[in-house]
């Protein structure tokens, strides 16, 4: 009860700031969770900053945030902190995704950082990129688990979108250590009512959705 009084006050005060009045700003309401927001940079599959993403600004569905933010207390708990690689995703940037599959393969670097073994449009047919994403209503988030005291992640045997068979969350290539890592996130969001997509450790959605069937497109700004 006190969580969701904290979270409506913090609605009333950013709702003219938030680019939508049920999304709310992770970098606002959990300050603690560190915020990266890969596609906001050049850092990530593409190699360029992705369209829509013009700030590493962390929206979700509030009740979304409101469940992550009960993650980030029990990781604390722990001695770690959550760390957000993607939240709410416009449908613009699934768009720019589509078409950058489409284009001639002319990253190589990039290429064998994230996705060695496949083309661009097998990320899509392999179900690695969704044509329509739940990042787009505000449900999902792709995080990892991390350190405060040495600055570092928790190894969890694979970059964030790396695709290929060693990203399934239960993996058999994977360490004992980093399997351990990757049931400790798993556990610490279920808890709070997260479902993990199999194909991918790093990400989550929260059942049930605010918005089960809407799609948003307004820029992360």
């Amino acid at each position: 009860m006190k969580m969701m009084l904290f979270l409506l006050m913090i609605f009333v005060g950013t709702a003219m700031a938030n680019p939508h009045p049920q999304f709310v700003s992770l970098n606002e309401i959990c300050p603690d969770i560190k915020i990266q927001m890969n596609y906001s940079t050049a850092d990530n599959f593409t190699g360029t900053i992705v369209s829509g993403y013009k700030a590493p600004i962390a929206y979700l569905a509030v009740n979304t945030a409101q469940a992550l933010c009960e993650v980030q207390k029990e990781a604390t708990k722990r001695g770690y902190s959550l760390k957000i690689f993607d939240s709410y995703r416009p449908v613009k940037a699934v768009s720019f995704f589509q078409s950058w599959a489409k284009e001639p393969e002319n990253n190589p670097s990039i290429k064998a950082l994230y996705y060695p073994r496949y083309t661009r449009e097998d990320l899509f047919k392999l179900g690695f990129i969704a044509t329509k994403s739940s990042h787009s209503r505000g449900s999902a988030v792709d995080l990892t688990l991390w350190d405060p005291k040495s600055g570092k992640n928790l190894d969890m045997g694979s970059g964030f979108d790396y695709f290929d068979d060693i990203a399934h969350t239960n993996s058999k290539l994977v360490t004992r250590s980093q399997n351990a890592n990757r049931l400790l996130l798993k556990n610490l969001m279920e808890e709070q009512g997260f479902k993990n997509f199999s194909q991918e450790w790093w990400h989550y959605s929260l059942k049930p959705e605010l918005f089960p069937e809407e799609y948003f497109d307004f820029d992360v700004e």
